[in-house]
């Protein structure tokens, strides 16, 4: 049996033993993740947490809808054995109580449900010495790795994701539309998961002792994601990410197991990534609308005030 649990009433060893003993194993649906990206943040939990759904709401002119929290690329239904079945059943639930829903489930969930994109991940194997990870580089990668070095950019492993959100703001802030408050979070994730030893901070110098581009992972279960990353022009001019990538990797190949570089839609990201020898995994977007006929044609014509989103 399926049952909606309230935050408060949470058995967090429980959840996060189911988590964990997941297929796939990921950051984003531990209980303390959860708490900061998502503040009373609820769950669906299957008979004695034998599989467990997070669950992150909003209520928007009287209906409640779910929605993916930020810094969490992969959520949808933990647990030992997540049957196609099990995450059915899942989302009839999450149906039957909430009136939309956009979210993303994890690569390990498989459905037949309508409803469902697929969106895609590049992930790269790291139980390899780096010689042999450097050998499935492509030759603009390998070139932009050689600029660097004929930059002289240089790696600091110096905390700096202070600096790193600084770069991307003003970079790409405007362009994404983020607000005050998503930076907050993210600097409050990136200092509390340095504390549990799970972050860590990659930048790239200039000549002048100035960061140029940075990165911000974190390593949970063998898996090391690229979380945030920001740049300026610099760093395009000088192969700084190629050469930061490159550097992540040679220090976590032979002790972590996956790079996850957390992406790409985008053509030209997924490109990017891809140079680096990674590989595809597809992972299930849901969009689930049991909205009244006159709220979704408002929607759609865009005359109303219900903004779903994050």
């Amino acid at each position: 049996m399926i049952r909606y649990i309230e935050n408060e009433n949470i058995d967090r060893d429980a959840w996060d033993s189911a988590v964990a003993c997941c297929e796939t194993p990921l950051i984003y649906a531990m209980s303390w993740y959860l708490d900061i990206v998502a503040p009373g943040w609820c769950g669906f939990v299957e008979d004695d947490y034998s599989h467990v759904m997070p669950l992150v709401h909003r209520k928007k002119s009287g209906f409640q809808y779910l929605y993916q929290p930020p810094f969490s690329q992969q959520l949808g239904v933990f647990g030992q054995h997540v049957s196609a079945d099990t995450v059915k059943a899942f989302l009839q639930a999450t149906g039957q109580r909430f009136r939309f829903t956009e979210i993303m489930l994890n690569e390990s969930n498989t459905t037949d449900i309508s409803g469902i994109e697929k969106y895609t991940n590049i992930v790269l194997p790291l139980n390899r010495n780096i010689e042999e990870i450097r050998s499935g580089y492509n030759e603009n990668t390998r070139r932009n790795i050689r600029k660097a070095a004929q930059n002289n950019v240089i790696l600091h492993k110096g905390f700096d994701i202070e600096n790193i959100a600084t770069l991307f703001k003003q970079n790409k802030g405007e362009a994404f539309g983020k607000k005050d408050s998503w930076y907050s979070v993210l600097k409050t994730l990136a200092y509390q998961m340095r504390h549990l030893g799970l972050a860590a901070t990659y930048s790239a110098l200039n000549n002048h002792n100035e960061i140029i581009a940075g990165i911000l992972t974190l390593e949970f279960n063998g898996r090391v994601v690229l979380l945030f990353s920001g740049s300026g022009p610099e760093a395009r001019e000088t192969g700084a990410m190629h050469f930061l990538i490159d550097s992540i990797l040679e220090e976590k190949c032979l002790s972590a197991h996956t790079f996850d570089f957390e992406g790409s839609n985008n053509e030209n990201l997924a490109r990017f990534y891809m140079g680096f020898g990674g590989t595809k995994k597809d992972y299930p977007f849901v969009r689930i609308n049991h909205l009244p006929l006159c709220v979704r044609w408002m929607k759609k014509k865009g005359i109303n005030n219900m903004q779903i989103s994050d």
